[in-house]
């Protein structure tokens, strides 16, 4: 079963951070290493860096470390009283930029460090990124800071923003929407416009969703997993077929090493790539094995 190939993989090249979540996941052991993992990744400010999105490596705090810190955050349920999210709120807190209404997703100090090409900071790169993640982090203030504190009012006024953008647009890029996504799958629907923003998701999602199965591979366009998550899925009856299709198409794509290999590249620094694409490989693959139980199609 290619499953056991896949931890043998994890066991012997993942970080010690991926290799603590699928014995989380999968082994039954309780969310300490992971917690102690996750730790080495963060700075004194609270926010998290040094490489932990093997796509940046500043190590220094910045929004999208946090945010991917913040998502392993909420998969291990580790509560407010963990001294790892009381810092991570306190660097949200304090990096919050008010003349924008948001964390800045690219910052001048990723040029100072090797990094994807998409990452590499300009004047304009939020006109790019806008709420990707800015409206999970304002749910992460939510989700772990008091009911009715200065946490939680930042995050509703994050989320207000938010709202008003994805209310008021005719497209948006699909790493956004999962933004979105997963900040209903945190903070609910019900609040106001909480169920318009679901019922304009569905749209976003319709128009954005690669639906040619024979192009999943050339395409970085995204396929109908990155998109619904679970058969819980309030849009999984209406595209089943096509989820299921691309269950059958993630288990084809799986190689002999029980890995998946990395369908993107930093054009012009291959050397450093190298060792990203390593740390890469390990994230999706318990992500992918996550997928596939999740579906019940291990």
């Amino acid at each position: 079963m290619f499953a056991s190939e896949t931890k043998s993989w994890i066991k012997r090249n993942a970080r010690p951070l991926e290799h603590a979540r699928w014995q989380y996941l999968f082994e039954g052991r309780s969310s300490a290493s992971v917690l102690e993992c996750l730790t080495a990744f963060q700075n004194e400010d609270g926010g998290f860096g040094h490489g932990l999105e093997p796509d940046v490596w500043l190590p220094n705090s910045s929004a999208i470390a946090t945010w991917s810190a913040g998502q392993i955050l909420l998969e291990v349920e580790a509560t407010r009283n963990e001294p790892v999210v009381q810092r991570m709120l306190t660097y949200l807190m304090n990096a919050y930029d008010e003349s924008i209404g948001l964390w800045r997703t690219v910052i001048r100090e990723f040029n100072d460090y090797a990094h994807a090409p998409w990452w590499t900071y300009s004047e304009e790169a939020q006109q790019f990124w806008m709420y990707n993640p800015s409206v999970e982090l304002a749910a992460f203030l939510i989700y772990w800071g008091e009911q009715g504190g200065q946490e939680a009012r930042l995050g509703w006024r994050v989320i207000e923003k938010a709202t008003d953008r994805i209310l008021s647009c005719t497209e948006m890029d699909f790493h956004e929407i999962n933004n979105f996504q997963n900040m209903l799958n945190v903070v609910g629907d019900d609040w106001e416009r909480g169920k318009d923003v679901k019922a304009k998701l569905h749209e976003l999602v319709h128009e954005v969703m690669n639906k040619e199965p024979d192009t999943w591979e050339q395409s970085y366009s995204p396929t109908p997993l990155q998109l619904i998550t679970s058969p819980e899925d309030e849009l999984y009856p209406t595209y089943e077929e096509l989820v299921e299709e691309n269950l059958r198409f993630l288990k084809r794509q799986i190689q002999p090493s029980g890995v998946w290999d990395i369908p993107w590249e930093w054009e012009g620094d291959a050397l450093n790539f190298a060792v990203a694409k390593e740390h890469w490989k390990g994230i999706r693959a318990v992500n992918h094995i996550k997928t596939l139980r999740t579906f019940a199609a291990l």
